[in-house]
């Protein structure tokens, strides 16, 4: 008779000992992923080009000895929604070896591209990253941003990316744009004697009758908006568009946070655009910045740094319709732009991430389509409704009926299950007055159909 154990022991055997041929190598520290984005012009006017640039920390993955020496990998998903819909759903594996433990670095990373091309919306990305060898190992982030296809009508420019190198390419690589291979410096840290090295493009530079030189100005603030550095670098209008690298030195700068602004000049010096970003530094041997004590709401917002008083109070006729009364009269008493920046700063970080984008998008749409006898548009009642809600669904328009003043239709499927906005143009070659809205809270007549009447 067989003994029936004799199977079951040689399987268990010949486990223990592969087993202890493919002892796994233990992580040095946890896992972690960084997530972030820069936009770019897309492949026409109606899209754009958002590179996802993430990191992995080599020592935080656990390591598989093989014939060539030891491997990872980590196992990479990304979900992409807009609103409540999957815009994108994607998961891959980034392998990695070493002939030896002894490079297993911590503050060494696996740095990867992700580009995809975007209609125009607010979006989330859900990036998640497990450890191949060891699944139940995971780290997750996210993160939103707002894709706005590159304007036609004005020198624009992309966001800035921070870079750890910047070379010609040799040869085609996922890092490879415009003949450069830019590797992204995820989260924008820079460590001690670490050069600072940034990537940018600049469109529609042929848009007009311009063609002198302009002015490339690099700048940093820190945290609470001084000024720490700025340059200046001429360059020739070769062509519409153009790469702009450039670095700068952290060595000077203590350990904090910086806001680093590139800005196109013209030859009298006015800002034709400009971008910015935050970056880090970790100087310890140039000490802690104190201003990293300061409170975060009394940092102004990039945009606003350098913006004059008159430009502030612009934007706050502008932030009319998105302020609480508390708000407004606050900023009424207000003398100095240090103080408006900061109200307007905190206005935008009470808000979702992206408001002031979409918020300003609308103001000059209004401005561009609803302005009559030189009044702004964001003022007139089309003007506010646009703001306030966004882009109809539906426009109904009647412009030239014989029988009927020109009036417009909105509806809006997504207001209360669906409203409409009635506007009528009272006299001839003016603005459209709101005269009628189902929606709760707006203007309310049913007999409306009165103020098309010509007679």
């Amino acid at each position: 008779m067989k003994n029936p154990f004799v199977v079951p022991m040689l399987l268990l055997l010949l486990s223990v000992a592969a087993e202890g041929r493919g002892q796994v190598v233990p992580p040095k520290q946890p896992l972690r992923l960084g997530v972030d984005a820069a936009r770019f012009r897309g492949a026409d006017d109606t899209t754009g080009t958002v590179e996802i640039h993430y990191s992995i920390g080599q020592a935080g993955l656990s390591y598989m000895p093989d014939s060539a020496g030891f491997n990872c990998a980590a196992d990479v998903t990304f979900l992409l929604r807009m609103r409540d819909s999957l815009v994108l759903a994607d998961r891959w594996l980034v392998p990695h070896s070493v002939r030896d433990t002894s490079e297993i670095k911590t503050g060494m990373n696996l740095v990867g591209v992700y580009p995809v091309q975007l209609p125009r919306g607010d979006y989330v990305l859900k990036a998640v990253v497990r450890d191949r060898h060891a699944p139940q190992r995971m780290d997750s982030t996210t993160l939103r941003f707002p894709m706005r296809p590159v304007p036609t009508d004005k020198i624009t420019l992309s966001d800035i990316e921070f870079a750890s190198a910047i070379r010609p390419s040799k040869q085609k690589t996922p890092f490879t744009k415009n003949t450069l291979d830019v590797i992204p410096n995820i989260g924008g840290l820079y460590g001690e004697r670490q050069q600072g090295l940034i990537y940018v493009e600049a469109y529609g530079l042929l848009l007009g009758d311009d063609r002198s030189n302009y002015k490339m100005r690099t700048s940093i603030f820190d945290a609470v908006g001084k000024p720490m550095l700025s340059k200046d670098r001429t360059r020739k209008r070769t062509g519409e568009s153009a790469v702009l690298v450039d670095q700068f030195d952290t060595d000077s700068l203590k350990t904090g946070t910086y806001t680093l602004i590139v800005a196109l000049l013209d030859t009298t010096s006015a800002v034709l655009t400009q971008s910015a970003r935050r970056f880090f530094v970790y100087n310890p041997s140039m000490g802690i910045d104190s201003t990293l004590l300061a409170s975060a709401s009394s940092v102004p917002l990039a945009i606003y740094t350098g913006m004059p008083e008159s430009e502030l109070d612009r934007e706050f006729r502008w932030s009319k319709y998105e302020m609480t009364k508390p708000e407004k009269s606050q900023y009424e008493q207000l003398s100095g732009a240090d103080a408006k920046r900061k109200l307007l700063s905190d206005l935008w970080r009470k808000r979702p991430a992206g408001t002031r984008d979409e918020y300003m998008t609308r103001v000059t749409y209004a401005n561009a389509n609803f302005g009559v006898m030189g009044r702004e548009g964001y003022r007139s009642d089309r003007g506010r409704v646009y703001i306030t809600y966004g882009t109809p669904d539906d426009f109904e328009r009647h412009p030239n009926e014989s029988d009927s003043k020109a009036y417009e239709i909105w509806t809006y499927h997504s207001l209360q299950g669906g409203a409409i906005f009635v506007f009528v143009q009272k006299n001839q070659g003016g603005e459209y007055d709101l005269v009628h809205s189902t929606l709760r809270g707006e203007l309310q007549d049913e007999n409306w159909q009165r103020f098309i009447q010509t007679n």
